[in-house]
């Protein structure tokens, strides 16, 4: 390595290393645009040749922005409310009062005081944390308007941006162009396998949280759709939320029922739309999935939960395509 190349490596690793600072408080706002362009961009190629892919660009935002934004502003706005009303003492559960009761006739001892300051305990250090969330709100303003402005101009200059990391990338033409290949089919296959099949089914369960009335039947709703991706967790915690709150209500018959309807229809939807939208070949191991999604989170944040699953199937396509050119094995 002679002088010239020694320097152009240094100084092209060391803005590397400050360009990574620079965007890493954003990331996962960054990767929610370039995920929500992906999934827009098919509409993008539609629209554009019609209206302008400056207008295409910027009335796709505006979908997105009223379908994805706005019910997530909601969804926390509503987490925040309902973490508020949360209660701190066994009096503001009538339905709990028997049971109390029985609980210290039978050992002979008062636990109201206790389950009260646990009550406590739990609502308060609850409260901190939201109001620790609360006080980064300037932080989550500032990431949504970049996310939008960064989807604007994602889909307006996809094709230009892919076009230059091809021209950077020392690859073969035909190398890359498998590469992305893969890479697109991988992304779809995660997208339509499990994003979307845990948004039918944490529709399909809420339903059943409308038909037996439990309150804030919508907010649980969008909770189940976001809990289903992650293997394992799945929709049961909310329906067994549910199932608990209707027998403290006294509601047993509507207890039952729901948890026939979770083990059925939602079983089966889950089932049946898998095997439908999935193809065996490019789907992924639900381990993996669950690695995707847990690393992902601790990494970039909530967007982890989508991006996880994508970025370990990236990693697959990878080294396929490279096995396949270069002879890895």
């Amino acid at each position: 390595m002679n002088a010239r190349t020694g320097f152009a490596v240094v100084l092209v690793g060391t803005l590397a290393v400050l360009s990574v600072l620079v965007v890493e408080p954003f990331l996962s706002y960054i990767l929610g645009a370039m995920l929500l362009a992906f999934t827009l961009s098919p509409l993008q190629r539609r629209l554009a040749p019609a209206v302008g892919p400056r207008v295409a660009a910027f009335a796709l935002v505006g979908l997105a922005v009223v379908l994805v934004v706005v019910p997530l502003v909601l969804l926390v706005t509503a987490g925040v409310g309902e973490i508020e009303r949360l209660p701190t003492s066994v009096e503001q559960l009538p339905a709990l009062e028997p049971i109390r009761d029985r609980v210290e006739r039978r050992l002979g001892i008062e636990i109201g005081p206790l389950v009260d300051r646990l009550a406590g305990s739990v609502t308060s250090g609850i409260a901190d944390r939201t109001s620790a969330a609360a006080s980064a709100g300037l932080h989550a303003f500032l990431g949504v308007l970049l996310l939008v402005f960064l989807l604007y101009y994602f889909l307006k200059d996809g094709d230009e941006l892919v076009g230059w990391a091809k021209a950077v990338t020392p690859l073969p033409r035909d190398v890359q162009d498998d590469l992305y290949r893969e890479a697109e089919d991988a992304t779809w296959a995660v997208l339509k396998g499990h994003v979307l099949v845990a948004a039918v089914q944490g529709f399909v369960s809420g339903l059943g949280l409308f038909a037996f009335g439990v309150p804030n039947a919508g907010f649980w709703t969008v909770v189940m759709m976001v809990l289903a991706v992650i293997p394992i967790v799945g929709v049961a915690p909310v329906l067994g939320g549910a199932t608990v709150y209707l027998v403290a209500e006294g509601r047993l018959l509507a207890a039952g029922l729901l948890v026939v309807y979770g083990m059925s229809a939602v079983a089966v939807t889950d089932d049946y739309l898998r095997a439908l939208v999935i193809d065996r070949e490019s789907s992924l191991h639900s381990g993996v999935i669950l690695l995707g999604v847990l690393g992902a989170v601790y990494f970039v944040g909530a967007i982890g939960i989508f991006v996880g699953p994508i970025i370990l199937a990236l990693f697959k396509a990878t080294v396929e395509v490279f096995s396949d050119y270069y002879d890895l094995a």
